[in-house]
């Protein structure tokens, strides 16, 4: 299997940046009672403190900038943005980050047959370690990816056949789930695929399959061994009571609002025809009340589902030249919805490093203040748990 990253995905996982979004002052409406305005975005720097804990390399970051050292640097290498680097813990103590050991060095513009690697050669080895609220910091499990953290306590996560990345292999696994981080894990796949674990949806797992191509496909897991498909495509965030899900299509051009215990619909909207019309959304957002927030074409997208109803409600844009990559990951960050966080990505380029920002943005008067720039390389990231119903982590 490839790690996730080809084409716009690409783009999207390979700076590694953080970003916030932040809406104060008005709520979901504007001073005159009025529907928040699509628009563009200004940005200007002076962010003073992160919107909130964060990870990068082997830091965990509190809001006023103290740093506590972890077991291991954080990575997401096997799974991009479609599961969260470092999820928190319902009760916001702890956190189960995802790591890379590299075995081997690898140079992504030559060939295997260059540098000498063969089929089958060990490149890497993902594991997912527990930073507890007591300090302690331990392994959780070698060879696993991708993790999922249940208001009770129950941890899911993607354990490889194998613990070692292997050149020109598919990396396979099975989805398992353990109680509490002491726990017996336990299989709730019956066979090994390339999958990655997204979000418990109240007792219920969401997970991925990836096929050829990349290719997505959503599933929902309501026990061991009890697996059904969804649908194909991604996920842009699970309903804050966790009976339903939006739902990216394949090619991004449609989202649907998906009941999780019997696939039922409640609510379509083509992007294509939308007003404004969109090029296309991305998964990994968040939903708070009646809004959903998603990475899209030109920035940001916030959507008000509503009964079996689904609408555009604006659209936000940043200067493609500045985020070339856009965002990635948005939050609602607070009770009231006015604050959102996200990650926005500025590749690599023309030998300049990719460096990663918080951005604090108020959706009302489109205003943006930008953090200080990060080597992407480290993987900043919030920490966040987008499993609904949950009792702590970011919104």
């Amino acid at each position: 299997m490839k790690r996730v990253g080809s084409g716009r995905a690409a783009a999207l996982v390979a700076a590694g940046v953080a970003a916030a979004v932040a809406l104060t002052v008005f709520g979901v409406f504007g001073a005159n009672g009025a529907a928040p305005r699509t628009g563009p975005l200004s940005v200007r720097a002076g962010m003073e403190r992160a919107p909130g804990a964060f990870v990068r390399g082997d830091g965990l970051f509190d809001e006023k900038g103290g740093r506590t050292a972890l077991g291991a640097a954080v990575s997401g290498a096997l799974m991009g943005p479609l599961s969260p680097v470092a999820v928190a813990s319902p009760d916001g103590k702890s956190i189960v980050y995802n790591t890379w050991r590299e075995l081997r060095s690898v140079d992504n513009e030559r060939s295997f047959s260059k540098q000498g690697i063969g089929e089958g050669d060990a490149l890497g080895t993902p594991s997912l370690r527990v930073r507890d609220g007591a300090g302690h910091d331990f392994l959780l499990e070698r060879g696993a990816y991708s993790a999922a953290w249940r208001t009770d306590g129950a941890i899911a996560f993607v354990r490889g056949v194998d613990p070692d990345f292997r050149a020109a292999r598919v990396y396979r696994g099975q989805v398992l789930v353990q109680r509490g981080v002491n726990g017996r894990a336990v299989a709730w796949t019956s066979e090994p695929a390339s999958y990655v674990v997204y979000a418990w949806a109240g007792d219920r797992l969401l997970f991925y399959r990836l096929g050829e191509g990349e290719t997505l496909q959503l599933f929902v897991a309501d026990g061991p061994g009890k697996v059904r498909p969804l649908a194909d495509g991604s996920a842009i965030a699970v309903s804050p009571d966790g009976s339903r899900v939006a739902m990216l299509s394949p090619d991004a051009k449609s989202v649907r609002v998906l009941g999780v215990t019997d696939g039922s619909e409640h609510g379509w909207l083509d992007l294509t025809t939308s007003t404004p019309s969109l090029a296309w959304v991305a998964y990994s957002g968040s939903w708070l009340g009646e809004h959903i927030v998603a990475p899209a074409s030109p920035g940001l997208a916030v959507f008000k589902a509503r009964g079996d109803s689904l609408e555009l409600e604006q659209v936000l844009g940043l200067d493609q030249a500045q985020f070339p990559a856009g965002v990635q990951e948005p939050r609602f960050a607070d009770e009231s919805g006015n604050t959102i966080v996200a990650t926005a990505d500025v590749p690599p380029k023309d030998g300049d490093p990719g460096v990663s920002f918080f951005l604090s943005c108020d959706r009302i008067v489109r205003s943006c203040e930008r953090g200080e720039a990060a080597p992407a390389r480290g993987w900043q990231r919030l920490l966040d748990n987008p499993s609904r119903p949950n009792g702590g982590g970011s919104q």
